[in-house]
């Protein structure tokens, strides 16, 4: 075997556009009387076969694709000539009286080799890219199936983190490019469908236990995109200035192409179960374990005699407390999921189309937690004349979201529910009806059947463009679009939940986002000789409307009547709002290259947003980039096993736009009524000089590619500086305001991404690799004076914002043991102040960090980050004839998770259940030597209320993401049934987790604010997923 033989690589590539090919076939037409069959192989100039040729019969829209083998038959006249075109070749033209049924050779063609990548506002070949932009094919969605883009995406980007909010269907994903680059703005990327940039809002609006709303991608189907770019560096995304600083996601669906129509058939079967369970004692181990607790609760305060003790807690004679109940069982399920769709895709010369339709029903691992999506879209293509182009892009999605109130920090949280409610208690009353609120805990099953929390949305997204080419050289285009989305909450929480006898809530929202964008621009493309220039010159419009109408309701008639005429007390007339900005740009392009050697780049958009000061309307953005293909040099000629050597260098700046619109203007409060007449009064006070953050980024990439293309390695190393954060600052009483939002502080991140791309083997056993490994270092340079406490703001429980510190650092108490023996606490340490108790053996052991004798608030401290050292993936290709099998790692190395679940836990307040290996670890004589403190109901001592670092654990990871075994039934075999193709596959989705983590699952981030990452207050868990699926092609 020739390891190296560039044949070979070009039959990969021709295996990996065999699916695009086959649906681009030209017409076959009719054969005329004198037709004759023509049959042959095409080969490489190795006599290595070639799949997914395109063989044309010249002058007639009549055409084959060859096999897996190389092999074709077509009919043709013997008069007319047959072309043989594939990427990566060069094409050939030959008479169709000449061809005998031997072999046509192809000759490699690299100036066609280089795949073209999308950039803003157009396209460019990858081997010409001066920026750091990666890519995600459709063939990659295909060879692991997925539900949205962001799970598409996650693992396989070098550069991009993407952490799991909640495993519940449809929820949302935190996605960050290069690090967290803002304090108050957001910290997600920029995303742009099929070349117009989308309203991306996914809160929910009523569910605010739960942190996290829904995807905001979740109207696309995976089925439905043909490529993901993502902008990273400034040279690649300042084209869209004021929103790209935090990087730009370009989607870009799938078009109909020249040739018969294509229709594809696409099912699949799914099961989904929970990857693993929390232990947590039964109910003879937490009666025995909450006694314990009162016991030692009542000695603690002094108390001789064991009198307190409360007894009826554990009454198993009492009918609430006779349960037995394994709560995860009860309420963690087998879920199901089904989808299927069809996409038909074609065109003439004149017209090109591509239609789907899908639809999507996934149940959630939890009782009564499904998600339902209908999506279909229609890309058109016409020409209108030899240099008039008209296309539409059109899409419909309707979906609803049965939201339990899985994940987040409120009581209403099923998963804390689950896992702290006693086993002790009874499901239901002896009449049948749920066992609701009882001493502090809620019955995590009434919660998932008889609340309501449902979510229904309808969007359209659609865009329209038309394309005038004046020559082959100039070209104008002008589109415009809109994307509208209406959706709907509906709450209601029935008496049985809630603490309050007799007491029942419910809520409605509606939404609706209008977004209408105008984009208009030249291209301009020419060479002379071998210099090559292009350019890009426009302007955009864009506007934002939000119209949010609401009303709550309470104490309803019954809880059968969940709409709001049944409730006794109407609230929340405040949440009826409206609000909108708009922005117009112009933005310009210029490049310039030599020979493909030398290649320079420059960028520039200026945004004018409502949103910011009338002072700072406007912003400008430059980025500027070069690109040096060394090894065109003649010194490196000898180097013959790199095949492309290119070194890369940008800077440029970003900026970030999302804050609150009317921040600048100052705005008011209403509800300030005199009397009985209404009013308002100033709230926020303006700011004429409010501006942008401005991100300034600079990037050095090396690309290379080595034996015959057979290896590919790419190298970026970036500095990401963002300055004018734009953050609350105090104000002195004497103004009227407590505050007013300015540019302050800046952070900044630092990093380096590898990529690796390599065909192992390439003969009849393929064997191809993807590689990524990121590494970004996250500081806070400066923050405001005003707002520093003791040298850091206090960002939530959990986290603080320091200078010199990462964002999403976690503060708290230092854990360093437990005291064995009274005794050991010689320096007579002491709780909260210098009169407070003494700690003895069973307390923590705290760090004393200023040395005053007792444990306050002035000793905690820095105890770990949520900032990890590196993440990646790692992908195997595997494929023998028809067989093929994917195998896909995700790794994160190096983040800390502050576990608020094992709080819950380990700690006896409120009756909680707690985990066995408190149970059988804690505390209980002098001398005991183990990690759990004694067990003392509501400590005094604070031994595990406090946040503190024996709650932060390493939250790295190595997780089997997804397998996919998958097979292609022969050609000449599908033929017979009149198909042009049948796959079947099974993937099996989060199938193995390694790590160190305890709770459920270390992908994992319960709070919707980027500042403050790593914290896991009981999310929705999540699943392992066997998928069975079947592909049908016309």
């Amino acid at each position: 075997m020739n390891y190296f033989n560039l044949d070979k690589q070009k039959l990969i590539i021709g295996f990996c556009l065999s699916i695009i090919f086959t649906i681009c076939q030209p017409f076959v037409t009719t054969a005329s009387a004198q037709n004759v069959t023509v049959s042959g192989k095409v080969v490489d100039v190795n006599n290595a076969p070639i799949m997914g040729v395109n063989i044309a019969v010249m002058g007639e829209r009549r055409g084959v694709v060859s096999d897996l083998n190389g092999l074709f038959t077509i009919q043709a006249d013997k008069g007319k000539v047959i072309s043989f075109s594939c990427l990566g070749y060069k094409t050939r033209e030959l008479p169709a009286a000449e061809l005998t049924g031997g072999n046509i050779v192809l000759q490699d063609d690299a100036s066609v080799l280089d795949e073209l990548v999308v950039i803003g506002y157009g396209t460019k070949r990858k081997r010409d890219l001066t920026g750091s932009i990666a890519s995600i094919s459709s063939k990659d969605l295909e060879s692991n199936p997925v539900k949205d883009v962001l799970t598409a995406m996650q693992g396989k980007v070098a550069g991009v983190q993407i952490i799991s909010s909640s495993g519940a269907p449809g929820s949302s994903m935190q996605i960050r490019v290069r690090g967290a680059s803002s304090l108050n703005s957001g910290n997600s990327p920029l995303y742009v469908v099929d070349g117009i940039p989308i309203e991306t809002t996914s809160t929910s609006l009523l569910n605010v236990d739960d942190e996290h709303g829904l995807n905001p991608l979740s109207y696309l189907s995976p089925g439905d995109i043909e490529s993901i770019e993502v902008l990273k560096d400034a040279a690649s995304s300042s084209i869209y200035g004021s929103r790209a600083a935090n990087g730009v996601v370009l989607i870009t669906t799938k078009r109909g192409k020249e040739g018969k129509a294509s229709i594809n058939l696409f099912s699949s079967f799914g099961i989904s179960n929970i990857t693993r369970k929390l232990s947590v004692l039964n109910s003879r181990q937490w009666r025995e374990f909450i006694l314990e607790g009162y016991r030692n609760y009542d000695l603690h305060m002094g108390l001789a005699k064991e009198t307190a003790v409360h007894y009826t807690v554990v009454d198993s004679l009492n009918p609430v407390n006779s349960g037995d109940g394994d709560w995860q069982s009860l309420m963690y399920n087998t879920a199901y999921e089904k989808q299927v769709g069809v996409n038909i895709s074609g065109g003439t010369k004149a017209m090109r189309y591509s239609l789907s339709t899908s639809y999507l029903d996934q149940e959630g691992i939890i009782r009564n937690s499904k998600y339902k999506r209908f999506t279909t879209r229609a890309n058109t293509e016409f020409d209108a004349s030899e240099f008039i182009k008209v296309g539409t892009n059109i899409s419909y999605t309707y979906s609803t979201n049965d939201r339990v109130s899985a994940g987040g920090m409120g009581n209403r949280s099923m998963v804390v529910a689950l896992l702290t409610r006693p086993p002790t208690y009874a499901l239901n009353y002896p009449d049948g009806s749920y066992l609701g609120y009882l001493n502090g805990k809620r019955n995590p099953i009434a919660l998932a059947e008889e609340c309501l929390h449902l979510n229904t949305s309808h969007r359209v997204n659609a865009n329209e463009y038309l394309e005038i080419s004046f020559t082959k050289w100039l070209k104008f285009k002008t589109s415009f679009s809109i994307d509208f989305e209406a959706q709907k909450e509906d709450e209601f929480f029935p008496s049985t939940v809630d603490y309050r006898v007799g007491y029942n809530t419910g809520a409605v929202r509606v939404a609706e986002y209008f977004t209408w964008a105008n984009e208009n621009y030249f291209t301009y493309n020419q060479s002379f000789g071998e210099h090559n220039v292009s350019g890009l010159l426009g302007f955009s419009q864009q506007e934002w409307k939000t119209d949010v109408t609401g009303l709550n309701g309470s104490t309803f008639v019954s809880d059968d009547i969940r709409t709001l005429n049944g409730a006794g007390t109407i609230s929340g007339q405040e949440v009826n709002v409206a609000y909108g900005h708009s922005m117009a740009s112009f933005f310009a392009r210029g490049a310039y290259d030599y020979k493909g050697k030398y290649l320079f780049e420059v960028n520039l958009r200026a945004d004018g947003s409502s949103r910011f000061g009338k002072n700072n309307r406007f912003g400008y953005f430059p980025s500027a980039s070069a690109a040096w293909r060394f090894s065109d040099e003649n010194w490196f000629k000898p180097i013959k096993f790199v095949n492309d050597a290119k070194l890369r260098f940008s800077v440029g700046q970003t900026g970030n736009e999302a804050i609150d619109n009317y921040t600048a203007q100052g705005t008011f409060i209403t509800g300030r009524n005199y009397l009985t007449n209404a009013g308002v009064a100033p709230y926020q006070m303006p700011n004429a000089d409010l501006s942008w953050e401005t991100t300034t980024q600079y990037n050095l990439g090396l690309d290379l590619s080595f034996l015959y293309g057979r290896v590919d390695f790419i190298f970026d190393a970036y500095i990401k500086n963002t300055k004018d954060l734009l953050y609350d600052v105090p104000m002195p009483n004497t103004t009227g305001f407590t505050s007013v939002i300015n540019n302050v502080g800046e952070v900044q991140n630092k990093g380096l991404e590898f990529s690796v791309i390599s065909k192992n083997l390439v003969d009849n056993f393929k064997w191809n690799t993807t590689f990524n490994i990121s590494f970004n270092k996250n500081k806070v340079v400066s923050l405001p004076k005003e707002v520093l406490v003791n040298g850091y703001i206090q960002n939530g429980s959990f986290h603080i914002l320091k200078e010199g510190e990462p964002i999403s650092t976690f503060f708290g108490y230092k854990y360093k043991g437990i005291y064995a023996y009274d005794t050991d606490n010689v320096d007579q340490l002491r709780h909260l102040n210098s009169t407070g108790k003494i700690f003895k053996g069973g307390d923590v052991i705290w760090e004393d960090i200023d040395k005053n004798g007792y444990i306050d608030q002035n000793d905690r401290t820095i105890i770990g980050n949520a900032q990890p050292l590196f993440v990646g993936g790692l992908t195997n290709d595997f494929s023998y004839k028809n067989f093929s099998l994917n195998v896909f790692l995700q790794f994160s190395y190096g983040n800390d998770i502050y576990n608020n679940v094992d709080y819950y836990r380990n700690s006896i307040f409120s009756y909680n259940n707690v985990s066995t290996e408190f149970y059988y670890n804690a505390w209980r004589n002098q001398g005991d030597v183990t990690e759990y403190p004694k067990v003392v109901r509501n400590d005094p001592m604070q031994n595990e209320a406090r946040v503190q670092s024996r709650w932060v654990e390493d939250g790295s990871y190595l997780k089997v993401k997804s397998a996919t075994f998958a097979y292609e039934f022969p050609r000449n075999f599908v033929s017979k049934f009149k198909l042009q193709s049948l796959k079947l596959y099974v993937t099996g989705s989060n199938l193995l987790t390694f790590t160190n983590y305890s709770g459920y699952d270390p992908d994992v981030n319960t709070l919707s604010s980027g500042l403050r990452l790593g914290v896991d207050y009981g999310s929705y868990p999540q699943s392992r997923t066997i998928l069975f699926g079947l592909n049908i092609g016309f």
